[in-house]
């Protein structure tokens, strides 16, 4: 679908963020056919005036216009390894300016309707997000990536492509899970913790924590 034929119906969202992340978002919300994309905010003047995958990036341009232009929904086009701080600052930048931040999900990602979703939440292309998950606000469910049943995820964790957690793993907030990490049942993720990419984990991870290898060992 090009972005002229998005369905006439479809509900009118801004992003935040123009990005490398923004790229995956915005393929999600392209193949959902939910909303249209007016357009990118983003406060790096080298990117205002250009586009991204064919979508406007605006600049800096103030959210309360936006609002009173009538546009109600918006999403973080920001990722982050390791640190959420960023997109953090963003989610609470938009719903201070009375935004509503929907759950983005792409066609092809899988939620059960027994999952719960917060706000803001990206599940991209591929991913799973099995029966009796949890995931909190704000969080990525990156490419192809595994929440198997009653996990829980705390706002603002990003579990990255191809990573999987079994059933019951509770990931802290702001926590990261690598690229193709694997999580056994039962674990515990900490708050602002930090799984490698390609590790094992089969203990607890206490919060702040790095971890890596096969299976997972602190970095420090």
């Amino acid at each position: 679908m090009s972005v002229a034929s998005v369905p006439a119906k479809a509900v009118s969202i801004v992003g935040v963020g123009a990005g490398t992340h923004a790229k995956s978002v915005l393929e999600a919300i392209r193949s959902s056919g939910r909303f249209e994309v007016v357009g990118l905010i983003d406060d790096d003047p080298a990117r205002a005036g250009g586009e991204l995958l064919g979508f406007p990036v605006l600049g800096p341009v103030g959210l309360e216009r936006l609002r009173a232009e009538g546009v109600t929904h918006a999403f973080a086009g920001v990722g982050g390894i390791g640190d959420s701080s960023e997109r953090r600052r963003i989610f609470e930048r938009l719903l201070a300016a009375g935004f509503e931040l929907p759950p983005i999900v792409h066609a092809s990602a899988i939620v059960s309707p027994w999952a719960r979703l917060g706000r803001g939440t990206q599940v991209l292309a591929a991913a799973v997000v099995n029966a009796g998950a949890e995931v909190g606000d704000d969080v990525i469910v990156n490419t192809g990536a595994i929440v198997e049943h009653d996990c829980h995820l705390a706002a603002h964790a990003h579990v990255a492509p191809g990573a999987c957690l079994a059933g019951l793993v509770r990931v802290g907030e702001g926590a990261h899970v690598g690229i193709s990490a694997v999580v056994i049942e039962g674990i515990r993720i900490g708050d602002g913790a930090l799984v490698a990419a390609g590790a094992v984990v089969v203990r607890d991870v206490p919060d702040g924590a790095r971890v890596a290898g096969v299976p997972a060992r602190p970095l420090d």
